[in-house]
C-alpha cells in the first residue's frame, strides 16, 4: 500500500468514523502526514500508528473516550498542536515528558477529568495556547506564569480556582484571558493591570462587585472585549468607561441601575449587552455610539420615556432586544434605524407601535408576543405584483398571448418597441421596392434611347461621316468596357484573406526547410487530426486513411518551384480524417504561397496526373490508423441490490445480491443495467414502495437515458415473482414467512451512517484531505460542490468521487487513487465499491445524499397553497409555462337540427333492446314502461342497451371479449364445415363480409343527490355479475357511468327528447309516507343543439322564468274529492320553434298522472292559478341571447403547469370543479368562479387570464364586458340563471378533495 498515494498525503480528517474496534493500519504509510483530525471516532486510546508519524504537527482527537496518553507520544518531536478536549483524561494519564517537546505551542485539555494542572506543564516553554477549561482544577502553580513567558491565550474557566497568583503579570504577551466561572476571592485582579497586550478578558461569574474592580483597569489600553456578566455590579466601574478601544462589552445579569455619561467614550463599541439589570432608561449619550450594531436590554425596567429620542442616529444598529421591560410604546425615532434586522419587544406593556415600523425594509424578525393590549398599525398595501403585463414571470400582454396562440396580433395590442421594429421592417421593404421600380424605369429609358438611336441612324444612313463618328464612339466605349473588365476580373485568390496561423505544429518539416525546398514528391498521413510526414512517398495507401501529397517541380524559364497539392481520401476512412485532410491541404498551400487550388482524389477515382506521380502504380491496402475521435465503449453495469430503509427520510442501502438479503419488511431495487426490478415485500410500507419506485425512475432517467426496462412487482403479483428471484439465483420459498413468529423479528435496526464529504487538495508534492462541515441545521447541499474541485463522499457503504468540470487533471488522478485507499482503509460491507461521478451527470444514488438535490419532480402547482411552499419571489426564475390558447379560439358552432335528427335516428336504428332498472337500496327493480325517461336526483338507474356496432370501432376491452367469444363458437363452426348442415353454422363467405356485431352497454346513471356508495355497491353486486354471466356469454359487455346532466348525446337520443329529471326520491309502493303534493316547475332547455335537450325541475318561482325558454308547471288540484294535477306548458315569447314543439310534446305525452294539459303563451293572460303556484307574478328575464355566446373555461394546474381549457356547450353545475377556477362568459359579463380547494397560483393566474380574455373580446367586437368574482356557495342569481337546474352544492366531506 505504501506504493500508492498515501505517502504523499499531508492532511486527513477522520471525523465521525467509527474506530471503536480497530484503527486503520494504513495510517502508518502516511509518512508525510502533518495534520490529522479524528473527532467523534469512539477512540478509547491513542492508536500506536499515530505515534509513529514523525512528521505529524497537529493532532486533534476531541470528543472521544481517551483516558490516558501513551508514553510514545513524547517521541513525536514535530508535534506542535495537541487537542484532546471532551475526553476522559486524568492527571495521571498524561506523561510528564510530553511538555519537553520543544515544538509544542498549542495544548487543549478542556472538558476532561483533571483535578489539577499536569505535572511539568511549566516546562512547555514554547506554549502559546493553553486551554484547561471545564475541569476540576483548584489551584494554578505560580511557575506556570513565570516560565511560560510567551503565552498568548489562556483559558482557565469553569474550574474551582479561588486564587490567581500575582505572577500572572509576567505574561506580557497574553492577548486573551478567560477565568470566568471560578469562585475567586475578593481582591484578585490588581496584577491584571500589567497585561498591556491583553485584548479579551472574561471574568464573568467571579463574584465581582464595584469595590473589587481595581482602578488600574484603564491601563489595559489594548482591551477590545470584556465580559463582566453574572456578577454583583450596581454600576459600570469607572475605569471600564476609559477603555476607549472596547468593541464588545457584556454587563448582563448584574444589578446595574444607571449608565454614566462616560458611555460616550466607547466610540468603537459594536456590541453592548445590558440584559437582566435594573435600568429604567437608556442614557442619551448612547446615541453617540455610531458604530453600535447590537444592543441587548432584555429584562430591565425601561419605559417609553426611557428610550432617548435621538436613538435614530444609530444608523448601523442591526439588533435591538428589549423584551421583558415596561414600555407602552416605542418612539418613532427607533424606526429611523434603517439597518435594523432583528427587534424583540415581547413581554412589555405595549399598546401601539408607530406606523413607520413597516418602513424598516431590512427587518426580518419582529417579536411582539405577550403584549395583550397591543394593536398593530395597519400595514400599508404592498406593491401590487403583476399589476402590469408581467405576473408570476408570465407575460400576460394580449399581444404576446395572441402570438403564442398562433393568432396575428393587431396593431392596437402591439407594444411600442414592437411597433417601432415593425415600422423599420416596413421602411426597409419600401426602400427595396423603390429601388426595384427605379431600376425597371432605368431599363425602360435605356431601351427607348436605343430605339431612338436606331431611327436616327436610319434617317442618316447616307451620311458616312455620321457612321464613322458613331463607330468611333462605339470603339471608345469598348475600350472603356475592357478597362473596367480588367479591373473587375482579378484572381480568385486575391479576394481570400489568409488566416494568421502558426504552422509550426502542423508542418514543422516545411517550416525548418527540410521539405518542399527541392524538387520531389512528399506525403503526409492524417493521424489524430494532424499531418504526419512519411519517410517514403510511394504509391501505397490504406483504405481507412487520408493522405496529403505535395509535388514540387521546377518552373519553366522561371525561378522557384511549382507546387501541386492533392489530398487522397480512402473509401473506408472516418469523417474526421476527411475533414482534416482537406483543411490541412489548404494550410499547406497558404504556407507555401501557392496560387493554384488543392485537388481532391478519391479511392478508385484518381486523376491521371496523380497516378503519373507514382509511375502509374498505386496500391491500396486494407486497414488504417484509428480515428481521432473517442470511441464510445459499451457501458458495463454491475448488478446491485438495494434495500429501502426508513419512513420519513428514506435511503437505499446496498446489500449482497443474494436471496438471503431479502425479507418482507422492506422493498428492494435490483439494478442490472438495462433491467431494473422493484420488489415489494409483503409487510413493506407504502412510503417505502413509492420511494423505491421513484428511485428506479431516477436511475433510468439520469443514468440509462430512459432506455432501461423497469419492472415493478407488488406483493399481489405472484406470477411475476420468478423474474426477481431468477435474477438473484434463489428460491422465494427460502425467505422467512412474515406471518410466522413475532413481528419484532422484522424490526428495521438499520442506522443510517453519517456521510463524510472530503475535499481533495493538491499542492507541490503533497495531498490534503479535509472534511466539509455540515449539520442538521446546515445540511449537505449541492452548492458545497465547486466546479474547480474534486470531492470524495464516504457513505460507509460506498465511496463516491465527484469530479468538477473545471478541475485539474492531476487532481482527478490523485482523487481516483485516494478513493481506493479510503475504501480499503476501514472495514466495510462486501458490496462497497468506488463510484466516479462527473459534474452534471451524477448518479441518482449520489444525489440522494444531498439535501433537496432532485430534478425529477417540479413544483406541484396542483395542490393548495397551504400544502406547497411557494417561492417568495419570481425574480431570477424561469418563465412559468402556461397554455391560454383556448381563450383565443372561436366558439364551436352548434350542430344543425337536420344533422342532429340524422344522428338521433341512426343511433335509435342501431339500438336493438333497452332494459331499465332502478336501484332502491340493495334491490334492482325493473322500471315500468311509463317511467322510462323519468329520473330522480336521489336515485340511480341502470340501462341495459344492446346495439349494433362496427367491429373496427371496438375499443381494446370490447375487442378482447369479442375474440374470446369467437373462439368459444369455433366448435360449432367446425361442425358446419364437416357437413352437419349448411345454414346452421353460418357460411364462411357471409361471415367474412360482416362488419358489425351486437354489443351490450350498461349505462349506470347517478343522480346529483344520490349516495356516493351506489356505484361501488353496483360494481360488487351479484346483479352485475349475472349481467356479465348471461349477456357476456353472447356478446361483449361494457359499463359506462354517467352523472346527472353530464350524459352523452348518444344516451340522450334513446329517449327521443323526453328526458325529465325530478327533484327528490322516486315514489315507491313501500314508502311509509306519501309526500305532500306541491307545485313543480320544469325548465325545458337545449344546450348547444337539440340532442342535448332535457326537462329539469327547478325552483318553483317566477323569478326563474325566461322568455327564451319553455317551462312546464305541474299544479296539484282536487276534482270530485280526489287529488289530480293540472299541467301548464308555458311558451316563452322568444323561444325557438324546435323548443316550443318539444315542450308541448313532453307536456302531452310524458306526464301520465295529469288531468288536463294547457298550453300558455307568454303574455296571453295566464290564469291566476299559474302565477299563484309560482309564488306570485314577479319580474323575470325577457331574453336568453346569451345561449348563443355562453362559454365555460376551466383553469387548472393538474398538468404540472397552468392551462385553460373549454368545456363543451352542454355544461351544468357539476362541471364547476371545486379544485379549479372557472371562467364563465355570458356575453355581457365575465365571471371568475373560485373553488374552495383551488390553489393561490390558480386563482391569481385565472384572474389575469380573465382580464386578458376581456381585452381580447373588446379588441374583437369593441364591447366591454364586466368582470365579476364568484365564490363557491355564494353565487348570485345572475350567475345561477345561466345554469340549467341549479341546486345546492353537495356537502363536502373531509376526504372529498
Amino acid at each position: 500500500m505504501s506504493a500508492g498515494v498515501l505517502p504523499f498525503l499531508r492532511a486527513i480528517d477522520f471525523t465521525k468514523n467509527n474506530f471503536k474496534d480497530d484503527f486503520p493500519v494504513a495510517v502508518e504509510n502516511m509518512t508525510s502526514l502533518t495534520w490529522l483530525r479524528a473527532n467523534k471516532t469512539h477512540l478509547s486510546e491513542v492508536p500506536d500508528s499515530l505515534t509513529k508519524l514523525n512528521k505529524l504537527e497537529d493532532l486533534i482527537l476531541s470528543r472521544n473516550e481517551i483516558k490516558e496518553l501513551p508514553q510514545e507520544i513524547t517521541e513525536m518531536a514535530g508535534l506542535r498542536s495537541l487537542n484532546l478536549r471532551h475526553n476522559k483524561l486524568q492527571k495521571e494519564g498524561i506523561p510528564y515528558s510530553l511538555f519537553d517537546l520543544e515544538e509544542l505551542t498549542t495544548l487543549d485539555f478542556s472538558h476532561n477529568n483533571l483535578d489539577s494542572c499536569p505535572e511539568n506543564l511549566h516546562r512547555a516553554k514554547a506554549l502559546l495556547v493553553l486551554n484547561v477549561a471545564h475541569n476540576r482544577i483548584r489551584e494554578v502553580p505560580p511557575s506556570l506564569f513565570t516560565q511560560l513567558k510567551y503565552m498568548q491565550h489562556l483559558d482557565l474557566s469553569n474550574n474551582l480556582i479561588e486564587y490567581i497568583p500575582p505572577q500572572i503579570r509576567r505574561l506580557q504577551q497574553l492577548k486573551s484571558l478567560n477565568i470566568s466561572y471560578n469562585p475567586l476571592q475578593h481582591d484578585q485582579f490588581r496584577s491584571l493591570s500589567g497585561l498591556v497586550q491583553l485584548e479579551s478578558l472574561n471574568i464573568a461569574h467571579t463574584q465581582r462587585g464595584i469595590n473589587n474592580i481595581p482602578s488600574e483597569f484603564d491601563k489595559l489600553v489594548s482591551l477590545t472585549e470584556i465580559d463582566l456578566s453574572y456578577n454583583k455590579l450596581t454600576r459600570v466601574p469607572e475605569p471600564v468607561y476609559r477603555l476607549e478601544n472596547l468593541k464588545r462589552a457584556n454587563f448582563s445579569h448584574n444589578e446595574i441601575s444607571e449608565m454614566s455619561s462616560l458611555t460616550e467614550c466607547w466610540t468603537e463599541l459594536i456590541t453592548l449587552n445590558l440584559t437582566e439589570n435594573k435600568l429604567s432608561e437608556i442614557p442619551a449619550c448612547i446615541c453617540k455610539l455610531t458604530k453600535l450594531k447590537r444592543l441587548y436590554l432584555n429584562g430591565n425596567k425601561i419605559t417609553f420615556e426611557g428610550v432617548p429620542s435621538l436613538i435614530g442616529k444609530l444608523q448601523n444598529l442591526e439588533v435591538f432586544m428589549a423584551a421583558r421591560n415596561n414600555m407602552t410604546c416605542v418612539p418613532d425615532s427607533l424606526c429611523k434605524c434603517s439597518n435594523l434586522r432583528q427587534m424583540d419587544l415581547s413581554a412589555n406593556q405595549l399598546v401601539a407601535l408607530p406606523a413607520s415600523i413597516w418602513e424598516l425594509k431590512q427587518l426580518k424578525n419582529l417579536n411582539t408576543d405577550d403584549n395583550p393590549n397591543l394593536v398593530m398599525p395597519e400595514k400599508p398595501p404592498p406593491e401590487v405584483k403583476g399589476s402590469g403585463a408581467e405576473f408570476y414571470n408570465v407575460d400576460f400582454s394580449l399581444y404576446n398571448q395572441r402570438k403564442v396562440a398562433g393568432l396575428k396580433p393587431s396593431a392596437e395590442t402591439m407594444p411600442q418597441k414592437d411597433k417601432e421594429a415593425e415600422r423599420k421592417k416596413l421602411r426597409a421593404r419600401l426602400r427595396i421596392k423603390q429601388a426595384q421600380l427605379k431600376e425597371e424605369e432605368g431599363g425602360k429609358q435605356d431601351s427607348n434611347k436605343f430605339l431612338k438611336g436606331l431611327s436616327e441612324y436610319k434617317e442618316d444612313s447616307g451620311s458616312v461621316s455620321t457612321y464613322l463618328s458613331s463607330r468611333a464612339r462605339l470603339n471608345q466605349n469598348d475600350n472603356q468596357d475592357e478597362e473596367r473588365k480588367e479591373i473587375r476580373n482579378k484572381k480568385w485568390t486575391d479576394a481570400l484573406t489568409k488566416p494568421a496561423l502558426d504552422y509550426t505544429e502542423l508542418f514543422p518539416e516545411v517550416v525548418n526547410g527540410s521539405v518542399g525546398q527541392e524538387e520531389g514528391l512528399y506525403m503526409w498521413r492524417i493521424d489524430n487530426f494532424l499531418p504526419l510526414l512519411l519517410d517514403d512517398a510511394v504509391g501505397r495507401f490504406y483504405e481507412a486513411d487520408c493522405y496529403i501529397i505535395l509535388h514540387a517541380s521546377q518552373r519553366e524559364n522561371l525561378p522557384g518551384l511549382l507546387y501541386d497539392i492533392h489530398f487522397w481520401i480512402g473509401a473506408k476512412c472516418e469523417i474526421d480524417k476527411k475533414a482534416c485532410a482537406a483543411i490541412h491541404a489548404v494550410h499547406l498551400r497558404n504556407m507555401l504561397g501557392c496560387d493554384n487550388r488543392t485537388t481532391r482524389e478519391e479511392q478508385g477515382d484518381e486523376s491521371d496526373e496523380f497516378i503519373l506521380y507514382f509511375d502509374g502504380d498505386i496500391e491500396v491496402l486494407e486497414g488504417g490508423s484509428e480515428s481521432g475521435f473517442f470511441q464510445v465503449e459499451e457501458t458495463i453495469y454491475i448488478k446491485r441490490l438495494f434495500k429501502c430503509h426508513g419512513q420519513n427520510n428514506i435511503l437505499l442501502e446496498p446489500v449482497e445480491t443474494h436471496v438471503d438479503s431479502i425479507d418482507h419488511r422492506h422493498s428492494y431495487l435490483l439494478d442490472d443495467g438495462m433491467d431494473i426490478v422493484v420488489w415489494f415485500g409483503k409487510l413493506s410500507k407504502l412510503t417505502q414502495n413509492k420511494k423505491t419506485t421513484l428511485f428506479a425512475e431516477k436511475i433510468n432517467k439520469l443514468e440509462r437515458k430512459n432506455k432501461a426496462t423497469i419492472t415493478v412487482i407488488t406483493k399481489y403479483e405472484t406470477e411475476k415473482q420468478h423474474i426477481f428471484f431468477s435474477m438473484l439465483n434463489g428460491d422465494p420459498t427460502s425467505i422467512k414467512d412474515p406471518t410466522v413468529g413475532k413481528i419484532e423479528d422484522y424490526e428495521d435496526s438499520y442506522s443510517v451512517p453519517t456521510p463524510k464529504l472530503y475535499e481533495v487538495h493538491l499542492g507541490v508534492g503533497y495531498l490534503e484531505l479535509p472534511q466539509l462541515e455540515f449539520s442538521v441545521n446546515r445540511p449537505m447541499t449541492q452548492q458545497m460542490l465547486r466546479t474547480q474541485r474534486v470531492y470524495l463522499l464516504d457513505t460507509y457503504t460506498d465511496v463516491f468521487v465527484w469530479v468538477g468540470a473545471h478541475s485539474d487533471r492531476l487532481l482527478r488522478a490523485a482523487a481516483a487513487k485516494l478513493s481506493g485507499e479510503i475504501l480499503k482503509m476501514i472495514t466495510r460491507p462486501a458490496t462497497a465499491i468506488v463510484n466516479t461521478c462527473f459534474e452534471g451527470v451524477e448518479s441518482a444514488l449520489f444525489r440522494s445524499f444531498f439535501h433537496k438535490w432532485d430534478d425529477i419532480v417540479a413544483v406541484d402547482f396542483t395542490r393548495a397553497a397551504d400544502k406547497v411552499i411557494a417561492p417568495s419571489s419570481t425574480e431570477g426564475k424561469e418563465e412559468m409555462k402556461v397554455d391560454l390558447t383556448a381563450l383565443f379560439i372561436k366558439r364551436e358552432p352548434p350542430m344543425s337540427p337536420a344533422d342532429c335528427t340524422e344522428y338521433r335516428e341512426q343511433w335509435k336504428e342501431n339500438l336493438e333492446t333497452m332494459s331499465c332498472f332502478v336501484m332502491e337500496g340493495k334491490n334492482y327493480t325493473r322500471l315500468p314502461a311509463g317511467e322510462q325517461g323519468h329520473f330522480y336526483t336521489e336515485n340511480c338507474y341502470i340501462f341495459l342497451c344492446t346495439y349494433w356496432m362496427f367491429i373496427s370501432d371496438f375499443n381494446d376491452d370490447l375487442l378482447e371479449q369479442y375474440v374470446i367469444l369467437q373462439k368459444k363458437q369455433s366448435t360449432g363452426k367446425k361442425k358446419n364445415e364437416d357437413g352437419y348442415g349448411e345454414g346452421e353454422g353460418g357460411g364462411s363467405d357471409e361471415e367474412e363480409e360482416e362488419e358489425e356485431a351486437l354489443v351490450c352497454r350498461v349505462y349506470f346513471w347517478q343522480g346529483r343527490d344520490a349516495s356516493k356508495v351506489c356505484w361501488p355497491q353496483y360494481s360488487l353486486s351479484s346483479f352485475r355479475a349475472k349481467i356479465r354471466e348471461k349477456i357476456g356469454s353472447k356478446m361483449p359487455v361494457e359499463d359506462e357511468r354517467c352523472f346527472q346532466q353530464q350524459e352523452s348525446v348518444k344516451f340522450l337520443s334513446y329517449f327521443n327528447g323526453k328526458f325529465i329529471i325530478h327533484k327528490g326520491k322516486r315514489p315507491g309502493n313501500n314508502d311509509p309516507e306519501t309526500p305532500q303534493p306541491r307545485p313543480r316547475l320544469y325548465q325545458v332547455r337545449q344546450n348547444g343543439n337539440i340532442l342535448a335537450q332535457r326537462c329539469v325541475e327547478v325552483g318553483c318561482s317566477s323569478l326563474l322564468l325566461n322568455s327564451g325558454f319553455c317551462y312546464i308547471l305541474k299544479v296539484p288540484a282536487e276534482k270530485d274529492g280526489d287529488m289530480c294535477y293540472i299541467l301548464y306548458v308555458w311558451i316563452g315569447s322568444r323561444s325557438s320553434e324546435e323548443l316550443m314543439n318539444a315542450s308541448i310534446d313532453i307536456g302531452k305525452e310524458a306526464f301520465d298522472d295529469v288531468d288536463t294539459v294547457s298550453v300558455l303563451y307568454e303574455g296571453t293572460n295566464e290564469p291566476d292559478i299559474f302565477w299563484s303556484a309560482l309564488g306570485g307574478r314577479r319580474q323575470y328575464d325577457n331574453q336568453a341571447d346569451w345561449m348563443d355566446v355562453i362559454r365555460l373555461f376551466r383553469c387548472s394546474n393538474e398538468r404540472g403547469y397552468f392551462a385553460v381549457s373549454e368545456k363543451c356547450s352542454d355544461f351544468c353545475q357539476d362541471d364547476l370543479s371545486d379544485e379549479d377556477v372557472m371562467i364563465l362568459d355570458s356575453g355581457t359579463d365575465v365571471f371568475v368562479w373560485i373553488g374552495e380547494e383551488s390553489s393561490d397560483v390558480e386563482r391569481k393566474l385565472a384572474l389575469k387570464s380573465a382580464q386578458l380574455y376581456q381585452q381580447h373580446i373588446q379588441d374583437l367586437s369593441g364591447e366591454a364586458r364586466k368582470l365579476s368574482i364568484v365564490r363557491r356557495g355564494k353565487e348570485n342569481l345572475k350567475f345561477i340563471k345561466l345554469f340549467h337546474g341549479w341546486g345546492p352544492f353537495r356537502a363536502r366531506t373531509k376526504n372529498s378533495s
